[in-house]
C-alpha cells in the first residue's frame, strides 16, 4: 500500500516518457525559485502526474490537452506547507499564447488554479505555470523577471551535472530536509528531528536518477563540496566490506541498518576527520573519555580487542538490538549485563544509538546488545532470508518494508515498494 510520502511522490519521475533533454540545461529550470527544496524534472507530464500523491495530486484533475506529453518540472518552495508549482513546456517562446497553452490556461483558471504564461521571459521555450497559490506564482515570476532561479542556488548546478538518468531525475536539498521529509517516514524507527538532522548532514543535494519506469533500481547520488564535512564523503572514501546480515534477520523485523567494515580503524579515522571539519571532534573525544572513566576501558581498546567486521541495528515492533560481528566468532554464553554500554554509537555514529543496550549475549557469530527482553527475543526468534537478494559486498544497507537503499563500491541504489 502506497504511503503518502514525498519520497514516493517524487517517484512520478519513473513514469516519464521521452525524458528530459540532455546536453543542455532545460529552460524550464528558469521557472524554479532559488529557494526550492525539492524538484522533479520529467519528460512526459501526463504519465508522471498520474502517479503523484498528496498535495501534488491536485494537478491530476486538469485536462492538459496537447501539452500532456510535454516536459515538466514540479517544484516545492521553502515553505511549511510545501505548495507545489508545476511548469510545463508550452513550445516555442512567443509573446502571445498559442491555442494549446491558452486552452490549458483557461481550463486551469476555471478549476481554481493560479496560472501564468512566460512568453519570451525564459530562453527558447515558453512555459505554463500552475499552482493553487498565487504567492507561489508571484514568486516564480519575480525570479524569472530578475533572471535568478534554482540554477543560482548553492551547489545545485553541481548536483545537476551529476544527474544522468535517461528517464528523469529528482533533486532534494538536504539542508532543508525538515521541510520535505514526510511526517510518517521511518516514524517507528527514528524521530523526525533526528532523521532530518542526519539527512542534512549527509550531503548538500541528493539526486535520484531514473533509467526505467520502475521504482526499483533508482540510482542515488550525493553532492557535497568535498571538504569532508558530509557523511557522503565519509562513505565515498571507504571500501565496501562483507555483509552477513541476511542470515541474521529475525522474522518480524521492520528496520535494518547494516555497516560492513572492511577496516574499522580506517572508518573511525575518516569519521573523526568528518567530525573535525564540523568542529565536533572535541565533543566526540570527550564522550569516549567519559565512557572510559565510567566503564574502565577505552572504547578504541574495546574495539581493538573485538576487531569488528560488521555492525547492524535491527528493530521490530516493540524491540531493538545492536549486532556486532567480531573477527573471531565469540564463545556462546547466556544473557548478561553489558559492561560497555554506549560504546558502539559513540565510536561508529549516533545512527546506532538505541534506548537500552544494558545487556549482551551471543547468537551465532554475532554479539547482541539491547534490553534483556530484546536480546532474549532475538536469540529465540526464527531467522528469515528476505535480505538475501542484496549484495554481500556493501558499504551500508538501510532496509524497511517500504524502501531500501544499499551502497557498494560503485553505486547506490534505492528500491521503493
Amino acid at each position: 500500500m502506497r504511503k503518502i510520502l514525498l519520497i514516493l511522490m517524487v517517484l512520478a519521475v519513473a513514469a516519464c516518457g521521452s525524458g528530459p533533454q540532455t546536453g543542455e540545461v532545460s529552460p524550464l529550470y528558469r521557472t524554479v525559485s532559488s529557494r526550492a527544496v525539492a524538484l522533479m524534472h520529467f519528460g512526459n507530464c501526463s504519465d508522471a502526474l498520474s502517479l503523484l500523491l498528496d498535495s501534488a495530486s491536485v494537478f491530476r484533475t486538469l485536462d492538459y490537452g496537447h501539452l500532456s506529453d510535454n516536459e515538466a518540472i514540479l517544484s516545492y518552495d521553502f515553505s511549511a506547507t510545501l505548495i507545489p508549482l508545476l511548469a510545463i513546456d508550452a513550445g516555442k517562446a512567443s509573446d502571445d499564447t498559442s491555442a494549446q497553452a491558452a486552452g490549458l490556461l483557461q481550463r486551469a483558471s476555471a478549476a481554481g488554479f493560479k496560472t501564468y504564461y512566460t512568453g519570451r521571459q525564459i530562453p527558447k521555450r515558453a512555459a505554463v505555470l500552475l499552482s493553487r497559490s498565487q504567492a507561489s506564482i508571484d514568486e516564480a515570476v519575480q525570479h524569472i523577471n530578475s533572471g535568478s532561479s534554482i540554477l543560482d542556488a548553492p551547489g545545485f548546478s553541481d548536483a545537476l551535472r551529476l544527474s544522468d538518468g535517461s528517464e528523469g531525475a529528482v533533486f532534494l536539498k538536504n539542508g532543508a530536509a525538515r521541510r520535505w521529509i514526510p511526517a510518517g517516514l521511518l516514524k517507528k524507527e527514528v524521530g523526525r528531528t533526528e532523521l532530518a538532522k542526519f539527512v542534512a548532514g549527509a550531503a548538500h543535494w541528493t539526486v535520484l536518477d531514473f533509467n526505467s519506469y520502475s521504482s526499483e533500481g533508482i540510482s542515488v547520488k550525493f553532492m557535497d563540496d568535498g571538504d569532508g564535512a558530509c557523511l557522503s564523503h565519509l562513505f565515498a572514501v571507504m571500501q565496501a566490506g562483507e555483509s552477513r546480515l541476511a542470515d541474521a534477520i529475525p522474522d518480524g523485523c521492520s528496520f535494518a541498518l547494516d555497516l560492513p567494515l572492511a577496516d574499522w580503524k580506517k572508518y573511525c579515522e575518516a569519521f573523526e576527520e568528518c567530525l573535525d571539519v564540523r568542529a565536533a571532534l572535541s565533543k566526540y573525544k570527550g564522550r569516549l573519555a567519559g565512557l572510559r572513566k565510567k566503564c574502565g576501558k577505552n572504547p578504541r581498546t574495546w574495539a581493538e580487542e573485538l576487531n569488528p567486521k560488521e555492525i547492524a541495528l535491527i528493530r521490530w515492533n516493540g524491540g531493538e538490538v545492536l549486532l556486532l560481528r567480531p573477527a573471531r566468532k565469540p564463545k556462546a554464553s547466556g544473557t548478561a549485563q553489558n559492561p560497555f554500554p554506549g560504546y558502539i554509537p559513540s565510536l561508529f555514529g549516533g545512527a546506532f544509538a538505541i534506548a537500552d543496550d544494558s545487556f549482551v549475549s551471543v547468537c551465532g557469530e554475532w554479539l547482541l546488545f539491547g534490553s534483556q527482553d530484546a536480546v532474549e527475543w532475538y536469540c529465540e526468534a526464527e531467522k528469515v532470508k528476505f535480505l538475501q537478494g542484496f549484495s554481500r559486498n556493501s558499504k551500508y544497507l538501510v532496509w524497511t518494508k517500504d524502501l531500501s537503499m544499499q551502497a557498494d563500491n560503485k553505486n547506490i541504489q534505492l528500491n521503493v515498494n
